[in-house]
């Protein structure tokens, strides 16, 4: 599970190395595949081309600029119980407590509590980031997002957006 993180951090900063400026919002795109559909920034692109699924993940995506980033993607936990994926989850977010990820948070995503996780200083190419887990439908979800600011307003009205089948 932590190589997975791991994996999807560094595919973060790859999606975020890549893309355009602009008003974000000005016109909204929507992404809509593999189970997930969202709406992000219009100034973005989809970068999932960019992305191998890391081991033990699958329906990742990622779209972004060269400033800022989202992925998504989940782990399929069929067979587990709710309270063993809640566990997991738990374990997960007390990794990145440990962290650098000092401020936590509850947040809606799909109708789901998720847990938000976010750095409080930036790294060393200047980037904070954000990540978010939850259990839904059998499956782990987790979201990542980079930017060169410690805002999360965009990463936050994503998750807003998220749906998933």
């Amino acid at each position: 599970m932590k190589r997975l993180i791991y994996i999807l951090a560094i595919v973060s900063l790859v999606v975020a190395a890549s893309g355009c400026t602009g008003d974000a919002w000005s016109s909204n795109k929507t992404y809509s595949g593999s189970g997930v559909t969202f709406v992000y920034p219009g100034t973005w692109s989809e970068n999932s081309t960019l992305v191998s699924n890391p081991s033990g993940a699958s329906n990742v995506v990622a779209v972004g600029t060269q400033n800022e980033a989202f992925a998504f993607g989940n782990i399929n936990v069929t067979g587990l119980s709710d309270s063993l994926i809640q566990q997991v989850l738990t374990e997960v977010v007390n990794q990145y407590k440990a962290q650098n990820f000092t401020s936590v948070k509850s947040i809606n995503v799909d109708g789901t509590t998720a847990t938000m996780l976010t750095t409080s200083s930036a790294d060393s190419s200047g980037l904070y980031s954000s990540i978010a887990f939850w259990g839904k439908n059998s499956k782990i979800h987790f979201a990542a997002y980079v930017s060169k600011t410690n805002d999360t307003q965009n990463f936050e009205k994503i998750l807003g957006t998220l749906k998933t089948s």
